[in-house]
């Protein structure tokens, strides 16, 4: 049924689970996986906030968002499923909505964003939803709660 699943990831503790629990689900469908990383229009730059405050940044985000992807790709290969890696830049709603199109994505598997900062995910400045702008199926990955393991 789900044969290319769209992991998007954006490094957080969250993401990771995203990752986590789409290799689980590829590994059970016999899946491909695509990991989209999103450079967003939204995040606040800290070349930005640097020059702002007078200071000069050679920070370069792109290059760690790279980084990370090909992390996060390896790893899910290293569990015998095929990954591939992409980097985009702009509204995160689009770029998902782009991908999933451009790659016949089957399955979209996101995190759970809790309070303001999920709207990314889910919808635009606009007020469009992701839902109304795929075609495909979109499993919201559920919190992983590291206090549940504690003893």
């Amino acid at each position: 049924m789900f044969k290319n699943l769209l992991l998007c990831h954006e490094g957080s503790g969250r993401g990771r689970n995203v990752l986590a629990q789409g290799a689980q689900l590829a590994v059970l469908l016999g899946a491909r996986v695509h990991v989209l990383s999103i450079v967003g229009r939204e995040s606040t730059s800290p070349v930005v906030m640097a020059s702002v405050a007078g200071y000069p940044c050679f920070a370069d985000e792109a290059s760690d968002c790279q980084r990370m992807l090909d992390e996060s790709v390896e790893l899910i290969r290293a569990r015998g499923i095929a990954a591939r890696g992409y980097l985009a830049h702009g509204n995160y709603l689009e770029q998902i909505a782009a991908y999933a199109k451009k790659l016949e994505i089957d399955l979209i598997v996101i995190s759970d964003y809790p309070g303001s900062g999920p709207r990314r995910w889910w919808s635009s400045a606009a007020r469009a939803s992701l839902a109304e702008v795929v075609s495909c199926c979109i499993l919201v990955a559920g919190r992983h709660d590291d206090r549940s393991n504690a003893a």
